[in-house]
């Protein structure tokens, strides 16, 4: 493994490679709030086979970042790290939240092959959950109680009930806040169908992030994907590496 920095658009950028001997790119982004250090082990299983690559994206680790990001601006930032690289083409594996912008990247990378585990695509708010439902139903009439100094306790161990720790962590910064909500407010199932790479769907079957019958949906609308389901939550990379290995490797 080697660990670099490398000057993207006026951006330091963190990444670290990996690679034995190996003939195509392996490229891993990781999800919201994750980095290049989480997925350590996968990328030393993966480098037998592939020259693995694994950024840190801006706003994570060690890519600092002082402005709001969109979809559109993390799609154009991966286009030109694999520019400054000068990597044509790569099978892509994009964990969580931040899959949405594979969407965009479609048409300003090559992408040989697109996996997408345990990614979250339904942003609508029909799809909020239950929990989060009676949270605001209690909780909303409640934010006169703000004046008290135990409220912001109070507050956390709400946010922390109905796993909102995504949401804590961002809004320390108020443009990381809005980068967050830039990603999680949009919604993206009409494009879904354009996805035209060869993909692999991995979901986890205890994985409360992202529920089975959205999985599905997305499995009908991608035409030529594959959808796996294994025993595990929502950080399989770090729970099941050797599994989620065997299943991307068994799928190439």
């Amino acid at each position: 493994m080697q660990e670099k920095i490398i000057d993207v658009d006026n951006l330091k950028v963190n990444y670290k490679t990996f690679w034995e001997s190996w003939k195509q790119v392996f490229l891993i982004l990781h999800g919201w709030w994750g980095s290049s250090d989480s997925w350590v082990e996968i990328a030393n299983l993966l480098s037998k086979d592939f020259l693995v690559i694994v950024p840190d994206l801006p706003w994570f680790w060690k890519t600092s970042l002082d402005k709001v990001y969109t979809l559109e601006d993390y799609a154009n930032f991966v286009k030109d790290f694999l520019e400054k690289l000068n990597i044509k083409e790569v099978i892509l594996l994009w964990h969580s939240n931040g899959w949405a912008i594979s969407i965009c990247l479609s048409w300003k990378i090559k992408i040989k092959k697109l996996i997408l585990n345990n990614a979250a695509w339904i942003r609508k708010k029909a799809k909020t959950s239950l929990k989060r439902k009676l949270f605001w139903f209690f909780v909303k009439p409640l934010k006169f109680l703000r004046k008290f100094p135990w409220w912001e306790k109070l507050r956390i161990i709400f946010y922390k009930l109905i796993d909102s720790h995504d949401y804590l962590e961002a809004e320390k910064n108020p443009f990381k806040k809005q980068t967050f909500l830039n990603m999680i407010n949009t919604d993206l199932q009409n494009k879904i169908k354009d996805i035209k790479e060869t993909t692999l769907l991995i979901r986890w079957r205890y994985d409360t992030y992202t529920p089975l019958e959205d999985w599905k949906k997305m499995h009908k609308l991608i035409k030529n994907s594959k959808l796996e389901i294994l025993d595990s939550t929502h950080g399989i990379h770090l729970k099941k590496p050797k599994e989620l290995v065997e299943t991307i490797l068994n799928w190439i």
